[in-house]
């Protein structure tokens, strides 16, 4: 299969997120990001952490992603970016990277990778209650303006918890990508930080929209969605303290296993 055939191949996420290596400097890849996940402010920030997390995962690859966490510097932009990964340690079973995204020399966001290999495990979990009306009960979310990002999933919104609603403190809805393609990772991390934050509810945009720290974790991926099947996303900020709110996600099916899960703050001063 030549490049030409692969990019057509690819999903169009896929095709958004691709870093290639760069040749004579080890650790380092290039990228772009997409027009499509134009936000609010710059580019897309769970767009931004998936770009690297394909990163990571062509530095260490054989490790699956469990945890990531940024911290964001300032708004990215669309076009050319640089990353740098850096192996912080690789043991028997995990392996730790920080991976640094660069536009213009400045850095943009950094973020911490926990990966691990492929290894039986105690598991146990209690199924999330699923508290929203089936799909074809809930809101498509038409995107507004240049709020661009939100038309990249195909998703309906639990009426009783519209974003923008007020005084709710949350948002839930079903989610899915727009092209058949497994749930991966990279994916599930841009989707933990893809619905409208819930802080909208109790404040007016875009004040509880900047987020400052993310950390997304992944319990399952590779899900195949098949007719008629989502994932659940409900994402709540019942606590903001001094200008600071923590919003507390998670992603699931629609039996309610978990599938990922995700903490973040948000700035909630004006100015």
């Amino acid at each position: 299969m030549n490049e030409l055939t692969k990019l057509v191949s690819l999903a169009d996420f896929d095709r958004a997120t691709l870093v290639s290596p760069v040749s004579d400097r080890p650790g380092e890849f290039a990228g772009d990001l997409d027009e499509g996940w134009s936000s609010l402010a710059g580019v897309h920030g769970g767009y931004m952490c998936a770009v690297a997390v394909r990163g990571a995962e062509a530095h260490a690859p054989g490790r699956a992603v469990r945890t990531v966490a940024t911290s964001f510097l300032r708004p990215g932009h669309v076009g050319p970016v640089e990353m740098a990964v850096r192996e912080i340690r690789q043991g028997r079973s995990f392996t730790t990277l920080d991976v640094d995204l660069v536009q213009d020399d400045r850095l943009v966001l950094t973020t911490r990778v926990t990966m691990m290999e492929d290894r039986p495990g105690v598991e146990w979990g209690e199924p999330v209650v699923v508290d929203l009306p089936p799909p074809h009960r809930c809101v498509p979310f038409t995107p507004q303006g240049e709020v661009v990002h939100f038309a990249r999933l195909e998703s309906a919104f639990d009426p009783n918890r519209m974003p923008f609603d007020p005084g709710s403190g949350s948002v839930s809805g079903y989610v899915r990508p727009l092209e058949p393609r497994p749930i991966d990772a990279a994916w599930l991390v841009m989707a933990c930080d893809w619905f409208p934050p819930p802080a909208f509810s109790r404040t007016e945009a875009p004040v509880g929209g900047v987020s400052i720290d993310f950390t997304a974790h992944i319990h399952r991926q590779g899900l195949i969605l098949g007719v008629g099947e989502w994932l659940v996303g409900t994402f709540e900020v019942p606590t903001s303290s001094a200008g600071l709110g923590v919003e507390h996600g998670r992603l699931t099916t629609m039996d309610g296993t978990v599938v990922a899960e995700s903490f973040q703050t948000r700035l909630t001063t004006q100015g």
